[in-house]
């Protein structure tokens, strides 16, 4: 298979070939998905060297799991999101503190703003990220992979190995304690600004 036809080829395809012994066919499957690996990986250890380092331990060892891949209606990406989760557990379990930080700021992409609706765009996204990284780990898994990946909720609970109706309740609670959150800065923000 030619190098511009396996661009085209759909993911069943190339894992098929991949799961054959086919490199050519995995460095597409690479291309396609490791910057989204890499960017859930960063947004769960805000390390850009650990990301890195977890990013290509995810893709060994799913070139070393290829064969055994089943499709079952799970998108490549969510089995390759799954790798990289469990990756990431066990690195912030070697780590020990188990707190690892979001990245400071989130980019929002292909928008036009006057300058200070981005600056109080920034101000937001950052009081947001704020607050998301005071939440339980599987509560913070949940947001990223449902807000920063885009996942359906099915992709998440087979990617987290829970039911749907359980990804739907950490959900819930982390909007919950990001809404707690937001709303006692607010009113911390209010207090100061009627003492200044």
């Amino acid at each position: 298979m030619g190098r511009s036809n396996l661009q085209k080829t759909d993911d069943g395809k190339l894992i098929a070939h991949a799961a054959n012994g086919d490199r050519e066919a995995f460095g597409t499957l690479y291309e396609r998905y490791v910057f989204r690996v890499f960017r859930h990986v960063y947004y769960l250890t805000s390390d850009t060297h650990a990301a890195e380092d977890l990013t290509a331990q995810t893709f060994l060892n799913a070139l070393e799991a290829i064969p055994r891949y089943e499709m079952r209606g799970v998108p490549f990406l969510a089995w390759l999101l799954r790798i990289a989760y469990n990756l990431t557990v066990n690195h912030k379990k070697v780590r020990s503190n188990g707190n690892a930080p979001l990245p400071e700021t989130m980019e929002i992409e292909g928008t036009t703003y006057s300058p200070e609706a981005a600056c109080e765009a920034k101000a937001d996204g950052e009081q947001v990220w704020d607050g998301v990284r005071t939440l339980r780990g599987d509560q913070r898994q949940v947001i990223v992979m449902r807000f920063i990946d885009g996942l359906s909720y099915l992709d998440i609970a087979k990617v987290l190995g829970k039911s749907i109706g359980a990804v739907r309740v950490i959900q819930y609670r982390a909007l919950c304690a990001l809404r707690r959150r937001l709303e006692d800065d607010l009113g911390r923000y209010y207090a100061k600004s009627r003492v200044g």
